[in-house]
């Protein structure tokens, strides 16, 4: 009902600006609001050896962003897709991407974010989950450089059984720049499926996990670097002792990229999951390997990434990508190529190709894609 409620709210304030001039307004006690947002088009071709499939997708997002005289600042975004992005639970094609308020103290050194809040990546989006979850995270300066914040969050909200066997964590992170040099360090308890003593959940469903994640990023000598490493303890919590096994999932993640001559840059990473670890759910791998890539509870996947793009013009540019890969001990590689045109700062344009290929015989079925994309922002 909150999220409704938060629906019908902001709808009411998106109907009284569309009064007013499109872009950035004034409003009593406010500083500004901005609206932004896109809309993708995109036509989508996927060839198999079994089957050819072509569909297009439709999306449009909307933003609201304001900052109060006091500081306080408010954010909203809500999506609206056709039925190809359209989840099980959405709502008549439109859902609330994003809904929450920043309060500042300390003289704005610190903040406190409460609401639907996205789930930014920490470090990299190696194995960032993505999405969004109900939250409140305070964040304050602990010493120069450096900072302290503390999220709970809770996810699978539902109102209509006060979060009966909801997922959710908490967490204690430090997170530190130093010249060129960002790093952090981040500590988590969550939860699947909480028992808590409802009746009608099964504390045999229910998994504790504790994760322990830390990254570095920054440029040296003109080299762009990142590196992740992640631990998962997952702890099944009913039953026998048996059927309480322990799983420790790791996952490591480097990547590096310079500017070789002039408009031509060239990259390296390389990605592990072990024990049935998730990559990010925004993990652009590649063309076909776009989002997870998952390890199982006995076979690893690695992924090796050599992505390469040259500036034509300051409107046109070329990029392609090779990915030498081990998805659960089964060997695959891909190739893409694509081509990107800015026609102004609102309009862009590209196509990539991609071909993906696996051990013959493997589970794992070769594919060919081909992908036309329209972006406008506004």
């Amino acid at each position: 009902m909150l999220k409704n409620k938060l629906k019908l709210s902001i709808a009411a304030a998106i109907l009284c600006s569309s009064y007013l001039q499109a872009g950035t307004v004034t409003a009593p006690n406010s500083l500004n609001i901005e609206l932004s947002g896109d809309v993708e088009l995109k036509q989508i071709r996927e060839k198999s050896k079994t089957e050819t499939i072509n569909y297009r997708t439709a999306e449009i997002n909307l933003n609201l962003d304001s900052k109060m005289d006091n500081g306080l600042e408010f954010h909203y975004s809500a999506k609206a897709y056709n039925d190809t992005q359209a989840s099980s639970t959405a709502d008549t094609g439109v859902d609330t991407t994003h809904g929450y308020a920043v309060v500042p103290f300390l003289e704005g050194k610190g903040k406190i974010i409460a609401g639907l809040v996205p789930n930014f990546p920490y470090g990299t989006d190696a194995f960032e989950e993505g999405g969004e979850s109900w939250k409140i995270a305070v964040f304050a300066p602990i010493m120069k450089g450096i900072k302290v914040g503390l999220i709970s969050k809770i996810e699978d909200e539902n109102e209509a059984d006060k979060n009966t066997g909801d997922d959710g964590s908490t967490a204690l992170r430090v997170d530190g720049t130093f010249d060129n040099i960002a790093f952090g360090l981040k500590y988590a308890e969550a939860y699947i499926n909480k028992n808590d003593g409802w009746t009608g959940v099964a504390a045999t469903n229910e998994k504790e996990i504790e994760v322990m994640t830390g990254y570095v990023t920054g440029d040296v000598v003109g080299i762009n670097y990142g590196a992740e490493y992640i631990t998962k303890d997952i702890t099944n919590v009913g039953g026998t002792t048996a059927q309480q096994p322990k799983a420790n999932q790791k996952g490591y993640y480097l990547e590096a990229n310079k500017d070789i001559v002039e408009n031509l840059n060239i990259g390296l990473a390389y990605a592990k999951l072990q024990n049935g670890l998730v990559g990010g759910e925004d993990f652009a791998v590649s063309l076909v390997l776009d989002g997870n890539i998952d390890s199982s509870t006995t076979k690893d996947t690695s992924a090796f990434v050599i992505p390469v793009s040259y500036k034509i013009t300051d409107n046109l540019s070329i990029n392609a990508t090779y990915v030498d890969a081990k998805i659960e001990d089964i060997s695959a590689n891909e190739y893409d190529i694509g081509i990107e045109y800015i026609y102004n700062d609102n309009v862009t344009l590209s196509a990539t190709y991609g071909d993906f290929d696996a051990d013959t015989n493997s589970p794992i079925e070769g594919t060919k894609n081909l992908e036309l994309s329209l972006v406008m922002r506004f």
